[in-house]
């Protein structure tokens, strides 16, 4: 058993040096949170408390949350080049790594700026100007702002995308193309501008995918046949239609911010517009389904006061929906930074979904902790 150790030791110590050559740099990162939270309102049987990593008020889920861990890979290429490649991976406290895949491309830094190609947030995505992102008070699970929505909203990721950004002074541009791989001419796109004045960023963003497959996927309607249901299919030579009832056509959104700070004050201010199409395929007219069309605003202000190693954090929020009630959204928290690694919070999150059916409100009131490395 010792010289097994050793072996491993001697092994360790030769395969160091591979990893901190002159030119090359990789790093290894990560990031894990969980929560002890109470919740109480009409989304819930049996009110009382729960432990997860994230969710938001009326989710005691372990979604978009901000624990990953991945590998950040620098290499040198001279002339003022670095190619760049990130691994990073979903994890929660409970399925551990089998949450999905986060960042996954390559790309390379130059004066010109930088191009990647993978998968990546959307440039359209700013869910980090939320204070409370990515714990039980954050706004884009509560109607405060736009949710994940499987990689167009704030949050979450999208694949086969080729981006570039660069820096021009005071104005930061980040401009991306989403492939269709099933038809190129349906390929999205996303971009965002930024201007630094100061104590105040500015920022707009818009995004567009038209009969996108990842838009159809997220927005459209569809029964996932077994894969042994299609081999048997096969086998037996037969052909089973697809099972698409509707695809999306049209997803659009849109965004103007302004992030404020000074001393100890920070204020962010956001509006978005949002429009989802979807139409019925043959099978979805042959059932008698039509167009539909989900649009609306959201609206998001959030401040912050810092004193110490504490940050004061109020967050208020509200989501129009044509033909769909009504959001309301509020949140009121504490975090205290034990150092840059380490951070614990606490406070309350409300919200109400004023639904045509039925109001449906939520309060969630509890703590947790995140450790990053």
């Amino acid at each position: 058993m010792k010289k097994q150790i050793l072996a491993v030791a001697v092994a360790g110590a030769f395969a160091v040096p591979a990893f901190a050559a002159a030119d090359t740099s990789v790093t290894l990162f990560g990031q894990l949170q969980t929560q002890i939270v109470h919740h109480s309102g009409d989304s819930f049987e049996n009110n009382g408390f729960r432990m997860h990593d994230a969710g938001g008020a009326g989710n005691a889920g372990d979604g978009a949350n901000p624990n990953r861990i991945g590998v950040m890979v620098n290499h040198d290429l001279g002339n003022g080049l670095t190619a760049l490649a990130k691994i990073e991976q979903n994890v929660t406290t409970t399925d551990g790594f089998n949450s999905g895949a986060r960042d996954q491309y390559v790309g390379l830094d130059g004066n010109f700026g930088r191009v990647m190609a993978g998968r990546m947030t959307s440039p359209y995505a700013t869910a980090g100007k939320d204070p409370l992102n990515a714990t039980f008070m954050q706004a884009r699970t509560a109607g405060g702002r736009l949710g994940p929505m499987g990689g167009f909203g704030n949050g979450s990721y999208l694949d086969r995308v080729l981006a570039y950004s660069n820096d021009f002074g005071p104005v930061s541009f980040t401009g991306a193309a989403i492939l269709d791989n099933s038809d190129h001419s349906d390929t999205g796109y996303a971009m965002r501008l930024g201007f630094d004045a100061g104590p105040v960023e500015v920022y707009g963003a818009y995004q567009r995918a038209d009969d996108h497959e990842q838009a159809n996927a997220q927005f459209g309607n569809s029964i996932q046949v077994p894969g042994f249901v299609n081999d048997l299919a096969d086998l037996a030579g037969v052909d089973i239609p697809s099972l698409e009832f509707s695809t999306a056509s049209k997803v659009q959104t849109a965004k103007i911010g302004a992030d404020w700070s000074t001393g100890p004050f920070r204020l962010v201010a956001e509006v978005e517009d949002y429009r989802i199409e979807t139409d019925p395929t043959a099978m979805g007219e042959s059932l008698g389904m039509e167009s539909t069309e989900s649009k609306g605003n959201t609206y998001f202000l959030s401040g912050t006061y810092t004193m110490g190693r504490n940050d004061f954090v109020l967050n208020l929020g509200h989501t129009n929906r044509d033909n769909a009630g009504n959001v309301d959204y509020a949140a009121l928290g504490i975090k205290h930074n034990f150092s840059n690694r380490v951070m614990a919070y606490a406070g309350v999150s409300y919200s109400k979904d004023k639904a045509p059916a039925d109001d449906v409100s939520n309060t969630a009131v509890g703590g947790g902790m995140r450790v990053s490395f």
